[in-house]
């Protein structure tokens, strides 16, 4: 299952002297590939973005791993994703706020009061991204709902540093899940088109969702979606049969013009794989995102995984007959 990350510092930080916030994540698992994809929000009440986008992709990973591990089979993996999406979200933001909350707390222990709270926001986090309100008996959730709103302001304090936003796609020969939180791009080329497997933020949207964001509205506004990979030949319209899965920040798509003019870039790409071309892609494809970073419209940070069935290395014995020609 062919594999492919890259990552470049936008051109206008660069000039600055300043490093990249997005994090990208590819791993190769026994029946499956997962890919996540994040991007530091830039905004100068989130100067832990960085930190928050890689701790964003490791989550990401850590509560799939989890969930394979749970089922016995590949099938057993895809209903599970699908009929639990909001769990595994839930799970995904509780886990990164107590991520948050740890390296806040390593990196910041002079702060006495933070200290002495660190251990009941880290168990009332559990109550506001786990508990889900109609399991809970109606007049306990009372007590606590004005101890949780307090704890909830205080956790989104410390989680504004680290803000980000986080893609997760998982990757098999049987389906395609995707689940995301904010901007960026998890698209498909699926033959000749291009496919936005989660919904498109407005090109040059400034105003994202976030991990950080306040639970009432991260539970409204997160995405996912899965779709089976199409076995055998079937109706042109209805297949789904991908050359290649690519998650993106969106300094890619936004280092374009439009969307038109991406999505002939992404066919453009799928040509190309499609032709044996997969080497010349991985080899390129540095450049051309410090390229795209360099000369798009916003020169933001450009950053993108991706999954395809082609290969991306030389056929075996192609370098050696080089040389002896």
């Amino acid at each position: 299952m062919p594999l492919l990350s890259k990552t470049t510092t936008g051109y206008y930080k660069k000039m600055r002297g300043k490093p990249s916030e997005d994090a990208v994540l590819c791993k190769e698992y026994a029946d499956f590939c997962l890919l996540a994809c994040s991007d530091g929000h830039g905004d100068a009440k989130c100067k832990y973005a960085r930190r928050g986008a890689e701790l964003a992709v490791w989550v990401g990973d850590k509560v799939i791993r989890e969930v394979r591990e749970r089922c016995e089979t590949i099938q057993d993996f895809a209903k599970e994703l699908n009929d639990t999406r909001e769990q595994i979200f839930q799970r995904i933001v509780c886990a990164w706020t107590e991520a948050v909350l740890d390296d806040y707390k390593i990196h910041h222990g002079e702060d006495t009061a933070f200290c002495e709270k660190y251990k009941e926001l880290l168990r009332y986090s559990r109550v506001i991204y786990e508990v889900r309100d109609e399991v809970m008996p109606a007049r306990e959730y009372q007590k606590l709902a004005q101890y949780r709103f307090d704890c909830e302001n205080d956790i989104y304090k410390i989680t504004l540093f680290y803000g980000t936003t986080l893609n997760v796609a998982v990757v098999c020969d049987k389906f395609v899940f995707a689940l995301g939180i904010g901007d960026g791009d998890v698209i498909a080329v699926n033959g000749k088109r291009v496919e936005w497997l989660l919904p498109s933020a407005d090109q040059f949207d400034t105003n994202p969702d976030s991990l950080c964001g306040r639970f009432s509205s991260l539970i409204r506004n997160f995405h996912a979606v899965l779709v089976p990979i199409t076995a055998g030949r079937r109706i042109k319209d209805n297949r789904f049969q991908p050359e290649f899965v690519l998650l993106a920040t969106d300094g890619l798509r936004n280092a374009f013009l439009g969307d038109a003019e991406f999505a002939d870039k992404m066919l453009e790409i799928a040509e190309l794989l499609r032709k044996g071309g997969g080497h010349t892609f991985a080899k390129s494809a540095q450049q051309w995102i410090e390229e795209r970073a360099q000369f798009g419209v916003t020169q933001d940070d450009v950053s993108f995984c991706l999954h395809t069935k082609h290969a991306l290395r030389p056929p075996r014995g192609k370098k050696g007959a080089r040389k002896g020609s």
